[in-house]
């Protein structure tokens, strides 16, 4: 298999980088700080009454964790996100199987060329043709107009996840797309969310190496 991972003595496919740190929430462990993955996973699916609560990655049987690798080796799109959707509330009945459905579908299908899910996400995505914009230029625009606070240290971007998952589950569609398509190319630039509970704007500025707001 190209370009996979061995854990525990099994063979992966490298997730997605548009994932980020949710596929790590996803696979290797479930945390208090899931919401910020349900709510990237709500606003994909466009369910606003999609769960987490119930759900530990732990509890993933062998099949179901080689199945949620290969839905997590593409780029995130609502297709994907529901067939993770349909693993998470498949783990939190205690079940064990997966559907035939999403079987069939991803196990013959190689993520690079999932040319549905790259086109769903480039269409969406937000437009960085400006070549002096960074890639964590979008996210800290949306943040300051959120009043958010954020702080970029090293390809680390510091944020209350809590905070972060309320704006995701925003009640302004434009503003939970635009947050999404946001994360994500902080994602593909090499950024990973770290998070940073009760986090003041005097505080991003003051441990920002980078930008802040």
């Amino acid at each position: 298999m190209v370009d996979a991972k061995n854990i525990g003595g099994r063979f992966y496919p490298t997730f997605h980088v548009g994932w980020g740190g949710f596929a790590e929430e996803l696979f290797h462990y479930t945390s208090r700080y899931y919401c910020a993955t349900e709510a990237f996973l709500r606003n994909l699916i466009a369910d606003r009454d999609f769960s987490m609560s119930g759900y530990k990655a732990a509890a993933l049987s062998a099949t179901q964790r080689e199945l949620l690798a290969l839905i997590l080796a593409g780029s995130p799109s609502k297709v994907r996100a529901a067939a993770v959707v349909d693993i998470v509330e498949a783990v939190k009945r205690g079940e064990t199987a997966v559907s035939d459905r999403l079987a069939e579908r991803f196990r013959q299908k190689i993520p690079p060329s999932d040319k549905e899910a790259v086109a769903e996400h480039h269409a969406a995505k937000v437009d960085l043709t400006a070549d002096d914009i960074e890639p964590f230029d979008p996210f800290l625009s949306l943040a300051e107009r959120l009043l958010m606070p954020v702080a970029v240290r090293d390809r680390h971007v510091e944020v209350s996840l809590q905070q972060l998952a309320n704006h995701l589950d925003s009640a302004n569609s434009v503003v939970r797309t635009n947050l999404q398509n946001a994360v994500i190319q902080l994602h593909e630039a090499g950024f990973v969310l770290r998070n940073h509970p009760h986090l003041t704007h005097a505080e991003a500025h003051d441990i920002s190496d980078g930008e802040a707001v």
